[in-house]
C-alpha cells in the first residue's frame, strides 16, 4: 500500500539538517505496517495556490497509481493574506476550496483514494489550559469541501486543539520547536516556534489521526483497506481518550 502526503511543513519530511523539526507523517509511518510505503510531496511554505503554482501537484500525478490513497492537508500558508502567491480565500466558491477540489478530482482520475484533514492547531495559549483558534473558517472549509466532493474528512484541527488543551500550555512546550538555547545543535540559539512539531508532537498528532483512520473505514468501503493497516495497538488502552479529554475519540 502507499500513501501520498500534500501539505505543507508541518507534514514535510525533515531530515538530520532541520532535527529537531518533524514533520506528523514520519511518525505516522509507525502506525503502518514497514512495508507500506509514505511518498512525500509536502514542502515547506507551501500553500494549496502555491503547491499547484510551482508544479508540485504535477510530480504527484507523475508517480501516482491505481490503488493509491492521498493525505490532504493544507491551511496554515492559504491564510497568509499579505502573501498574494500564497494566499487563498476560505470562503464558498474561493480559491482554498477549488484547490482543494482540484486535487481530489485530479487523483480520483487517476484512481487514487484522496482524504482530506483540516489544518493541524497552533499552541497559542491565553491560559495554562485555554487557547485562541488561529485558523478561522479555513478548518470548516476543507471539510465542507470534502462533504461536497464525497470523500472522508479528518477534523484535525479540532482534534489537535483539544489535545492541546488538555496537555496544557507548559506541558505542550515540548510538541513543538519551541525550546531554550543550547538544547539542540541545529538551533543553538533556540527556537519560539508553536507551529512545527517535535518528535513528540509529532507522534502525538499521528496517533490522533491514525486513531480517525481506523473509523475511515467504517463509513466509506473503499478505505477499508487503509483503515485495516492501521497498527492499534498504542490506542487499544483507554489511554488515548484520557489523553484527549474526549470519548468521542474513542472507537
Amino acid at each position: 500500500m502507499r500513501i501520498l502526503c500534500l501539505g505543507d511543513s508541518i507534514m514535510q519530511y525533515n531530515d538530520c539538517t532541520t532535527y529537531p523539526q518533524t514533520g506528523w507523517v514520519q511518525e505516522l509511518r509507525r502506525f503502518f505496517p514497514v512495508e507500506t510505503e509514505f511518498l512525500y510531496f509536502a514542502k515547506n511554505g507551501r500553500s494549496s495556490k502555491s503547491f499547484i503554482d510551482e508544479g508540485r501537484f504535477e510530480e504527484v500525478k507523475k508517480v501516482a497509481r491505481a490503488g493509491d490513497f492521498a493525505l490532504i492537508q493544507f491551511g496554515h500558508n492559504d491564510e497568509k493574506k499579505q502573501d498574494p502567491a500564497r494566499y487563498t480565500s476560505p470562503d464558498e466558491g474561493g480559491e482554498y476550496r477549488k484547490n482543494l477540489a482540484y486535487f481530489v478530482r485530479d487523483l480520483q482520475a487517476l484512481g487514487v483514494k484522496p482524504l482530506i484533514l483540516s489544518p493541524m492547531a497552533r499552541r497559542k495559549f491565553v491560559s495554562e489550559h485555554k487557547m485562541e483558534d488561529t485558523h478561522g473558517a479555513y478548518p470548516a472549509a476543507a471539510l465542507a469541501e470534502a462533504k461536497k466532493l464525497g470523500i472522508p474528512a479528518i477534523d484535525m484541527t479540532a482534534l489537535t486543539f483539544a489535545y492541546l488543551e488538555k496537555t496544557g500550555e507548559a506541558k505542550s512546550r515540548a510538541f513543538f520547536m519551541n525550546f531554550d538555547a543550547g538544547e539542540y545543535d541545529n538551533f543553538p540559539e533556540g527556537k519560539g516556534d508553536n507551529s512545527h512539531l517535535r518528535p513528540d508532537g509529532a507522534f502525538a498528532f499521528a496517533r490522533i489521526a491514525a486513531h480517525e483512520l481506523v473509523k475511515v473505514g467504517k463509513d466509506w468501503a473503499d478505505y477499508k483497506v487503509l483503515s485495516d493497516a492501521v497498527i492499534t495497538g498504542a490506542m487499544d488502552a483507554g489511554e488515548f481518550e484520557k489523553d484527549t479529554g474526549d470519548e468521542k475519540l474513542m472507537a
